[in-house]
């Protein structure tokens, strides 16, 4: 099994770092809600407990995102795992793995006509590349320099 972790860039680690600390305010004051008007008032208690677990499934789900996202090669599956959630794409349906030079992009081209751009280092393409070439060798691997 090979996993190969995400590499988010500068402004999406500010943007997932900001989300989380929003969601983890709203869990806090929502918990401030629930206790302040806990037998007073039971439309807000139920309103604050509403909205505290649902920042609280929000929260969880962009924190893992953040610590848990990488490409995992298990079998003949690609998996894609962004936190909590996952697709899984059968390696047989990539054909072509395609690097950018220009925009330091590597893009996956499936047999459907669909393409996904993998999110991983630089170094690594070429390891990424070997190893679904293992299980698909009929892959091919090109490369779009910038002048092109």
């Amino acid at each position: 099994m090979n996993k190969f972790t995400f590499k988010y860039s500068p402004l999406i680690w500010v943007l997932l770092s900001a989300v989380a600390l929003l969601f983890a305010a709203a869990v806090a004051t929502n918990v401030y809600d629930l206790i302040a008007f806990f037998g007073s008032d039971k439309p807000r208690f139920i309103l604050s407990l509403i909205m505290a677990i649902f920042s609280a499934v929000l929260l969880t789900l962009t924190v893992a995102a953040a610590v848990y996202s990488k490409y995992v090669i298990k079998g003949n599956f690609l998996y894609f795992r962004f936190g909590l959630l996952f697709t899984k794409t059968d390696i047989k349906n990539i054909f072509q793995l395609t690097e950018f030079k220009a925009q330091n992009k590597l893009v996956m081209y499936f047999k459907n006509e669909k393409y996904s751009v993998a999110v991983i280092d630089e170094k690594y393409y070429n390891d990424f590349y070997e190893a679904l070439k293992k299980v698909n060798p009929e892959i091919t691997y090109t490369v779009q320099s910038a002048e092109e």
